[in-house]
């Protein structure tokens, strides 16, 4: 960062614009009831930006993104980022956390006819590209979620195994291509190491998988030269007087494993997603699938499968507009076991959520649902549990 910013002073003379610096955030508050208990959550994130537009058209900035979130303790799991058996969402099985506000990233950037080039502390081009069901919460999902008060949410079908971790991002320029591919992005990340980060933001160094007996093993390990690569394709079909807009994302995302310890758990990272969204007028269909081998030795049979699908309806944006939503997902995540039909440990979650939202101004909303979540484990980590959630959301976005 302070390599950007001397080369952003020194160039500033030849700039073609002054530094421009730009402020977003976007906050969230959940008040619900899970099974006749009350609970609630709050999210926020704020992104500062500052860049300048030099003659040749070259665009340099740097961002720092900070992040409040009271419900998201260090993450301690078997093998994968919201992947694997004992997690149940962002908050998993784990110790509470020291703070409750940290730095979620700090990157710079240079932008121009070559493409984009990013090199700091951001989340991958696998999360920047994915494409999952559609929702009209901010926090409150089947997939991708940062509230889950029940708990049990086991489905994520985003490729984000690297996290916040620091990276460099290279993306073509958009329609490099041109003619019928004109509507493609893509790009490739690369992180050298996911523990420079800090558990709540990339793969942690420590972990834990619980043998059939029931003892916890606990692990050492690191990924390391972690590469993603994801594509997004946009195209718009005219049906008579309107248009079908088609989206479609998928991203690969593999992580060299160093074990530090002499306990054959952990492997390699692999993963694979993909999502397709369609939209026609104010109605939004979509859905997506990921599976990885959770990053688990090939010694015990592991792997995780995961799926979402939804339908959402705007009348718009504006005041006074409402929005409506139906969402389900489904995850498997079988490990320790020879047998695949009937693991040693294994975590089934299937979740369904529907809800409505009304924008109260541009930017500001209110909604409200109900969603309903399964998980079955195996006795050794719980049991089976089942929970349902009416919550109401508030957000806000600047």
């Amino acid at each position: 960062m302070g390599v950007c910013a001397a080369a952003l002073s020194a160039g500033a003379a030849h700039a073609a614009d002054p530094v421009k610096v730009d402020v977003e955030g976007e906050a969230s508050v959940v008040a619900g009831v899970v099974d006749g208990d009350a609970d609630a959550d709050a999210n926020a994130t704020l992104k500062v930006k500052g860049s300048t537009i030099f003659d040749n058209g070259v665009e340099l900035g740097a961002v720092v993104k900070t992040r409040l979130d009271a419900d998201q303790p260090y993450q301690y799991f078997s093998g994968g980022r919201y992947s694997s058996l004992l997690i149940g969402g962002p908050r998993g099985v784990a110790p509470s956390s020291s703070s409750d506000v940290y730095l979620e990233g700090a990157y710079a950037y240079a932008r121009g006819s070559f493409g984009q080039i990013i090199v700091g502390r951001d989340q991958g081009v696998a999360r920047t590209l994915a494409v999952t069901s559609p929702t009209i919460f901010s926090s409150t999902n089947v997939n991708d979620w940062r509230t889950d008060l029940s708990g049990l949410n086991d489905v994520h079908t985003v490729n984000d195994f690297t996290g916040y971790s620091t990276k460099v991002t290279y993306m073509p320029p958009a329609n490099f291509l041109g003619g019928a591919l004109g509507g493609l992005r893509m790009g490739v990340s690369y992180s050298p190491t996911l523990r420079n980060c800090g558990d709540r933001l990339c793969a942690p160094e420590s972990g834990f998988i619980i043998a059939p007996d029931g003892t916890v093993l606990m692990d050492s390990s690191k990924w390391e030269d972690a590469v993603e690569a994801a594509l997004y394709y946009q195209k718009p079909i005219k049906l008579g007087g309107d248009r079908l807009l088609l989206g479609v994302g998928a991203s690969y995302v593999k992580a060299n494993e160093d074990t530090l310890s002499e306990l054959p758990i952990y492997d390699d990272y692999k993963a694979y997603s993909v999502g397709l969204n369609l939209a026609y007028r104010g109605i939004t269909l979509g859905g997506s699938v990921k599976t990885t081998n959770s990053g688990i030795a090939t010694i015990d049979q592991d792997e995780y499968l995961a799926f979402d699908a939804g339908v959402t309806y705007r009348t718009g944006e504006e005041e006074g507009d409402v929005a409506f939503m139906l969402g389900y997902g489904q995850s498997e995540a079988n490990i320790l076991g020879q047998n695949p039909l009937d693991p040693t440990l294994f975590r089934d979650t299937k979740t369904a959520q529907a809800g409505v939202s009304y924008v109260i101004s541009r930017g500001i909303t209110v909604g409200a649902a109900a969603q309903y979540v399964e998980s079955k484990k195996s006795t050794a980590v719980g049991g089976p549990e089942e929970a349902t959630t009416v919550v109401i959301e508030s957000s806000i976005k600047f």
